[in-house]
Protein backbone atom coordinates (compact mmCIF):
# COMPACT_ATOMS: atom_id res chain seq x y z
CA UNK A 1 0.00 0.00 0.00
CA UNK A 2 1.27 3.32 -0.79
CA UNK A 3 2.25 5.63 2.07
CA UNK A 4 0.57 8.35 2.97
CA UNK A 5 2.11 11.62 2.57
CA UNK A 6 0.32 14.47 4.08
CA UNK A 7 -2.60 12.77 6.25
CA UNK A 8 -2.92 9.61 7.56
CA UNK A 9 -5.34 8.14 10.34
CA UNK A 10 -4.69 7.10 14.41
CA UNK A 11 -6.17 3.66 13.87
CA UNK A 12 -9.10 3.75 15.94
CA UNK A 13 -12.33 4.57 14.68
CA UNK A 14 -13.77 7.17 17.08
CA UNK A 15 -10.46 8.72 17.53
CA UNK A 16 -10.32 9.31 13.75
CA UNK A 17 -13.72 10.55 13.81
CA UNK A 18 -13.21 13.05 16.21
CA UNK A 19 -10.09 14.50 14.89
CA UNK A 20 -11.16 14.04 11.11
CA UNK A 21 -7.90 11.38 11.15
CA UNK A 22 -5.04 14.19 10.46
CA UNK A 23 -2.18 13.35 11.70
CA UNK A 24 0.71 15.30 9.53
CA UNK A 25 3.96 13.84 9.14
CA UNK A 26 6.98 15.34 11.75
CA UNK A 27 4.42 16.45 13.86
CA UNK A 28 4.83 15.50 17.77
CA UNK A 29 1.75 14.30 20.07
CA UNK A 30 1.75 14.36 24.25
CA UNK A 31 -0.54 12.01 25.60
CA UNK A 32 -0.22 12.22 29.18
CA UNK A 33 -2.08 10.88 32.37
CA UNK A 34 -1.84 8.41 35.54
CA UNK A 35 -0.34 4.60 34.66
CA UNK A 36 -2.34 2.11 33.59
CA UNK A 37 -5.17 4.61 32.03
CA UNK A 38 -4.83 3.71 28.44
CA UNK A 39 -2.45 5.61 27.10
CA UNK A 40 -0.35 3.13 25.81
CA UNK A 41 -3.21 0.80 24.44
CA UNK A 42 -4.16 3.65 21.96
CA UNK A 43 -0.50 4.39 21.02
CA UNK A 44 0.10 0.53 19.74
CA UNK A 45 -3.07 1.08 17.44
CA UNK A 46 -1.30 4.37 16.00
CA UNK A 47 1.86 1.87 15.08
CA UNK A 48 -0.12 -0.72 14.04
CA UNK A 49 -1.77 1.33 11.56
CA UNK A 50 1.24 2.63 10.48
CA UNK A 51 2.33 -0.89 9.82
CA UNK A 52 -0.56 -1.52 8.49
CA UNK A 53 0.23 0.75 5.62
CA UNK A 54 3.41 -0.76 5.25
CA UNK A 55 5.67 2.13 6.82
CA UNK A 56 8.34 1.16 9.62
CA UNK A 57 7.29 2.19 12.82
CA UNK A 58 9.15 2.14 16.54
CA UNK A 59 8.21 2.15 20.50
CA UNK A 60 10.78 3.41 22.60
CA UNK A 61 10.27 1.73 26.35
CA UNK A 62 11.62 1.25 29.34
CA UNK A 63 10.54 -2.37 29.43
CA UNK A 64 12.19 -5.24 27.68
CA UNK A 65 11.02 -5.76 23.87
CA UNK A 66 10.03 -8.89 24.29
CA UNK A 67 7.26 -7.78 27.21
CA UNK A 68 6.09 -5.20 24.66
CA UNK A 69 5.52 -7.39 22.25
CA UNK A 70 3.63 -9.48 24.56
CA UNK A 71 1.48 -6.86 25.38
CA UNK A 72 0.89 -5.94 21.67
CA UNK A 73 -0.11 -9.38 20.74
CA UNK A 74 -3.16 -9.05 23.02
CA UNK A 75 -4.62 -7.24 20.32
CA UNK A 76 -6.15 -8.92 17.54
CA UNK A 77 -5.43 -6.29 14.86
CA UNK A 78 -1.56 -7.32 16.05
CA UNK A 79 0.49 -9.19 13.29
CA UNK A 80 3.42 -11.03 14.68
CA UNK A 81 5.15 -10.96 10.74
CA UNK A 82 5.36 -6.97 11.71
CA UNK A 83 8.22 -7.83 14.03
CA UNK A 84 9.80 -10.27 12.34
CA UNK A 85 9.80 -8.43 8.85
CA UNK A 86 10.60 -5.33 10.28
CA UNK A 87 7.48 -2.92 10.13
CA UNK A 88 7.92 -2.79 14.39
CA UNK A 89 11.51 -2.32 16.21
CA UNK A 90 11.10 -2.11 19.76
CA UNK A 91 13.84 -1.20 21.76
CA UNK A 92 14.31 -0.45 25.18
CA UNK A 93 15.68 3.01 26.00
CA UNK A 94 18.39 2.00 29.11
CA UNK A 95 20.45 0.13 26.00
CA UNK A 96 20.07 2.46 23.47
CA UNK A 97 21.78 4.81 27.11
CA UNK A 98 24.23 1.66 27.17
CA UNK A 99 25.52 2.18 23.96
CA UNK A 100 27.07 5.56 24.12
CA UNK A 101 28.57 4.46 27.55
CA UNK A 102 26.16 6.27 29.58
CA UNK A 103 23.70 5.21 32.63
CA UNK A 104 20.09 6.69 32.85
CA UNK A 105 20.88 6.83 36.58
CA UNK A 106 24.14 8.20 36.71
CA UNK A 107 24.16 10.99 33.65
CA UNK A 108 26.81 13.40 32.41
CA UNK A 109 26.05 16.90 31.59
CA UNK A 110 25.96 15.63 27.38
CA UNK A 111 24.66 12.43 27.55
CA UNK A 112 20.98 13.36 26.67
CA UNK A 113 22.26 15.01 23.61
CA UNK A 114 24.42 12.33 22.54
CA UNK A 115 21.52 9.94 22.90
CA UNK A 116 19.41 12.42 20.62
CA UNK A 117 21.98 12.05 18.66
CA UNK A 118 21.42 8.41 18.61
CA UNK A 119 17.95 8.42 18.08
CA UNK A 120 18.17 10.20 14.74
CA UNK A 121 21.05 7.73 13.79
CA UNK A 122 18.03 4.81 14.96
CA UNK A 123 15.32 6.17 13.09
CA UNK A 124 17.03 7.03 9.79
CA UNK A 125 18.56 3.72 9.68
CA UNK A 126 14.90 2.14 9.98
CA UNK A 127 13.79 4.44 7.96
CA UNK A 128 11.01 4.87 10.57
CA UNK A 129 7.37 6.96 9.96
CA UNK A 130 6.01 6.62 13.37
CA UNK A 131 8.16 6.81 16.75
CA UNK A 132 6.21 6.78 19.86
CA UNK A 133 8.56 6.88 23.16
CA UNK A 134 6.21 5.67 26.16
CA UNK A 135 6.90 6.36 28.56
CA UNK A 136 8.77 9.52 28.39
CA UNK A 137 9.65 10.04 31.77
CA UNK A 138 13.18 8.60 31.87
CA UNK A 139 13.77 10.60 29.41
CA UNK A 140 12.35 13.98 31.26
CA UNK A 141 14.68 12.29 34.22
CA UNK A 142 18.01 13.28 32.30
CA UNK A 143 16.69 16.75 31.59
CA UNK A 144 17.78 19.61 33.50
CA UNK A 145 14.27 22.28 33.49
CA UNK A 146 16.41 24.86 31.44
CA UNK A 147 16.88 22.56 28.63
CA UNK A 148 14.15 20.06 28.07
CA UNK A 149 12.13 23.10 25.82
CA UNK A 150 15.19 23.01 23.99
CA UNK A 151 15.96 19.28 23.66
CA UNK A 152 12.54 18.75 22.78
CA UNK A 153 12.81 21.65 20.66
CA UNK A 154 15.02 20.55 18.67
CA UNK A 155 13.98 16.67 18.38
CA UNK A 156 10.87 17.91 17.04
CA UNK A 157 12.90 19.64 14.04
CA UNK A 158 14.71 17.18 13.45
CA UNK A 159 12.39 14.45 13.41
CA UNK A 160 10.57 16.96 11.04
CA UNK A 161 12.68 17.39 8.70
CA UNK A 162 12.73 13.64 8.14
CA UNK A 163 9.01 13.54 8.04
CA UNK A 164 8.45 11.70 11.73
CA UNK A 165 5.65 11.43 13.18
CA UNK A 166 6.48 11.38 17.01
CA UNK A 167 3.88 10.56 19.82
CA UNK A 168 4.99 10.16 23.32
CA UNK A 169 3.16 8.71 26.82
CA UNK A 170 3.58 11.03 29.70
CA UNK A 171 2.93 9.14 33.29
CA UNK A 172 1.52 12.10 35.60
CA UNK A 173 -0.84 12.93 37.45
CA UNK A 174 -0.80 16.69 36.41
CA UNK A 175 -3.82 18.41 34.39
CA UNK A 176 -2.72 20.16 31.55
CA UNK A 177 -3.38 23.51 32.56
CA UNK A 178 -0.63 22.84 35.82
CA UNK A 179 1.73 21.81 33.69
CA UNK A 180 4.95 23.78 33.16
CA UNK A 181 8.97 23.39 32.49
CA UNK A 182 8.93 21.28 35.50
CA UNK A 183 7.33 18.71 33.54
CA UNK A 184 6.65 19.74 29.77
CA UNK A 185 5.89 22.88 28.30
CA UNK A 186 2.52 22.08 26.56
CA UNK A 187 3.16 24.87 23.64
CA UNK A 188 5.33 21.99 22.18
CA UNK A 189 3.18 19.82 20.37
CA UNK A 190 0.64 19.64 17.99
CA UNK A 191 -1.45 17.21 19.53
CA UNK A 192 -2.51 16.46 23.16
CA UNK A 193 -4.55 14.02 24.63
CA UNK A 194 -5.47 13.61 28.33
CA UNK A 195 -6.17 10.89 29.92
CA UNK A 196 -8.08 10.16 33.58
CA UNK A 197 -9.35 7.15 36.14
CA UNK A 198 -12.61 9.31 36.43
CA UNK A 199 -14.62 7.48 39.00
CA UNK A 200 -18.64 7.82 38.89
CA UNK A 201 -20.91 7.09 41.66
CA UNK A 202 -19.54 3.60 41.92
CA UNK A 203 -17.52 2.61 39.48
CA UNK A 204 -14.06 3.37 38.18
CA UNK A 205 -14.01 4.69 34.11
CA UNK A 206 -10.81 5.45 32.35
CA UNK A 207 -11.19 8.18 30.28
CA UNK A 208 -9.85 10.07 26.51
CA UNK A 209 -10.14 13.66 26.05
CA UNK A 210 -8.39 15.40 23.04
CA UNK A 211 -7.13 18.93 24.17
CA UNK A 212 -5.37 19.78 21.06
CA UNK A 213 -5.32 18.50 17.80
CA UNK A 214 -3.57 21.17 15.26
CA UNK A 215 -5.62 21.65 12.12
CA UNK A 216 -8.50 19.71 12.86
CA UNK A 217 -11.31 20.69 14.57
CA UNK A 218 -12.52 18.45 17.69
CA UNK A 219 -14.84 18.96 20.67
CA UNK A 220 -13.46 18.87 23.52
CA UNK A 221 -15.90 16.13 25.00
CA UNK A 222 -15.08 13.22 27.29
CA UNK A 223 -14.86 9.06 26.27
CA UNK A 224 -14.81 6.19 28.24
CA UNK A 225 -12.30 3.74 26.98
CA UNK A 226 -13.17 0.14 26.50
CA UNK A 227 -10.36 -1.73 25.78
CA UNK A 228 -10.61 -5.25 24.62
CA UNK A 229 -8.91 -7.91 22.39
CA UNK A 230 -10.72 -6.74 19.61
CA UNK A 231 -9.21 -3.29 19.95
CA UNK A 232 -10.04 0.53 21.49
CA UNK A 233 -13.82 1.36 21.85
CA UNK A 234 -14.45 4.98 22.80
CA UNK A 235 -17.87 5.79 24.36
CA UNK A 236 -19.15 9.41 24.90
CA UNK A 237 -18.84 10.13 28.57
CA UNK A 238 -22.34 11.05 29.91
CA UNK A 239 -23.69 10.71 33.27
CA UNK A 240 -26.86 7.80 32.67
CA UNK A 241 -23.73 5.83 31.99
CA UNK A 242 -22.71 6.04 36.17
CA UNK A 243 -23.77 3.27 38.10
CA UNK A 244 -26.25 4.24 40.65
Amino acid sequence: MDEVKEESFFGIDQLDNITLGRITPGCMGLFHGPTGCGKSSVLYHFLFHGASMNNDVCLISNEPPGRMSGHMSAFKRYQPNWLKDGYISILNIHDLMGLIGSDLEDPGPDDVYLFMDLLLQVVHHLDVKRLVIDPVNPLLDLLEEWNKVHFMQRLKGKLMDMGVTMMMALDTGIPLEEMSLSVLEPGLFDIIVGFTKDRGTSIMMNTLRVERWKGSPHANNTYVIDISREGVLLVPRISSMEVK
